[in-house]
């Protein structure tokens, strides 16, 4: 544990945290009643917002307990879209002393979140319906798929066969984007929490080793679904595709342009990473089990499609 360490006491904004959280519980409450449904939107915000506070409080207890300043969580609400939100963050006023302290915090963040997000994702998906794709409303809009999602969609429904697909339950839906947003922050890249427990694991020069990769990925996968979102556009290709029986590839392919946000936004918190004081003192075996559950668990998580539509 880091001794603790004389800094200037830093004001709560404890009334912008407050805002933005009351803000993000409006917009998940929108998100998840977009039919009009009250308490479908009240379930769906309750959980979602549930695995955010989780996963982020992670973070700040671990933050607590290596006596690094830390701010609370700042939630970030977004308005008229099916999620209600773009998560939440804590900042750090300064990086941590040693590579244990930087995988502790990194690490707690996912770790617990995804605690909770299995099981709510699990029995949202037992209170769901199953419906053949074939029955699916016109334009109907499915999620993505990553190894635990799949797993947990078989455990909950297992005769669940290739020509169906599950009408996601509100709280399957917070479930799963819990998932993705676990998904997400394990990038190893930068920052994010993938950045931080590659750091701590494997060092500054595969940390940047990994991070030139991801980014490169994130945008390779994104400029592929631009490139199928495209092809939809000109309706001699759909026919073709149609015809020649890859227009479902296709439009699943269009599913991964949202990678292109994820690119614009490595740009950013993607690249480097502050270096922490002790870079020599090696991980405890406890903590190197922690940091490889880590990766298999970003593994397990990634969801390369988005969102993605059915073919009309």
């Amino acid at each position: 544990m880091d001794e603790p360490r004389p800094i200037a006491p830093r004001p709560r904004r404890w009334w912008l945290h407050l805002l933005l959280l009351l803000a993000t519980c409006a917009t998940t409450f929108q998100a998840g009643s977009q039919d009009g449904d009250f308490q479908a939107g009240l379930v769906y915000m309750s959980a979602i917002m549930g695995i955010l506070l989780v996963h982020e409080m992670g973070h700040f207890s671990a933050a607590r307990v290596h006596h690094v300043d830390a701010s609370l969580p700042y939630f970030l609400p977004v308005p008229y879209t099916p999620i209600g939100t773009f998560g939440a963050v804590i900042t750090m006023r300064e990086p941590p002393r040693r590579r244990a302290a930087l995988l502790d915090i990194g690490a707690a963040g996912p770790l617990a979140g995804v605690l909770v997000a299995i099981p709510v994702c699990y029995l949202g998906l037992r209170l769901s319906e199953v419906r053949p794709l074939a029955a699916l409303p016109e334009g109907a809009i499915v999620e993505g798929n990553s190894l635990l999602y799949l797993l947990l969609k078989h455990l909950s429904h297992p005769g669940l066969g290739p020509g169906d697909d599950i009408w996601l339950h509100p709280l399957a839906w917070a479930g799963w984007i819990g998932l993705l947003v676990t998904s997400l922050n394990l990038l190893p890249a930068g920052q994010l929490d993938g950045g931080h427990v590659t750091y701590a694991l494997l060092g500054r020069r595969w940390h940047a080793r990994l991070a030139r990769l991801a980014r490169a990925g994130v945008l390779g996968l994104g400029l592929l679904g631009l490139a199928c979102t495209l092809t939809l556009t000109w309706q001699p290709w759909v026919d073709r595709l149609t015809a020649e029986g890859w227009i479902d590839p296709v439009l699943r392919g269009a599913g991964m342009t949202g990678w292109l946000l994820w690119a614009v936004l490595l740009r950013f918190v993607g690249r480097d990473h502050p270096p922490v004081e002790d870079e020599v003192s090696p991980l405890d075996p406890a903590r190197r089990l922690v940091g490889w559950i880590c990766v298999v668990l970003a593994i397990a998580t990634f969801t390369p499609v988005f969102l993605s539509q059915v073919r009309p």
